[in-house]
């Protein structure tokens, strides 16, 4: 068993992402297959348009929308609602809304 309680946890901008928009570690990859994250987006904020060769990926909105673009398919979530990516799927993110966002980001590395 391992806990986890960052007490202080560092939040960064990833790359290629805008807006204003944050996330931190809430579980790393540090020797594991998979790490979980919190991202906070506030109104404007996002990620362009990109895809990850070896990592999976589940978006699941906490509080606010968030609207993914696939290229192919646009689409907005709310709280309560998620969505997964497998490797190579891209995706775009953005902020439509009037508030922050809050959404709990799941990768998890795939063989």
């Amino acid at each position: 068993m391992e806990i986890w309680k960052n007490e202080s946890p560092q939040w960064v901008t990833p790359p290629d992402h805008f807006g204003g928009l944050t996330s931190t570690d809430i579980v790393p990859f540090a020797g594991r297959n998979f790490a979980v994250q919190i991202s906070n987006v506030p109104p404007g904020g996002g990620g362009e348009l990109h895809h990850h060769d070896d990592w999976a990926q589940v978006f699941y909105i906490v509080a606010g929308q968030l609207t993914f673009d696939t290229g192919n398919e646009r689409f907005t979530l709310v709280a309560g609602q998620s969505v997964l990516f497998d490797p190579k799927d891209p995706h775009y993110t953005l902020n439509e809304g009037d508030g922050d966002t809050t959404a709990l980001v799941m990768t998890i590395a795939q063989d």
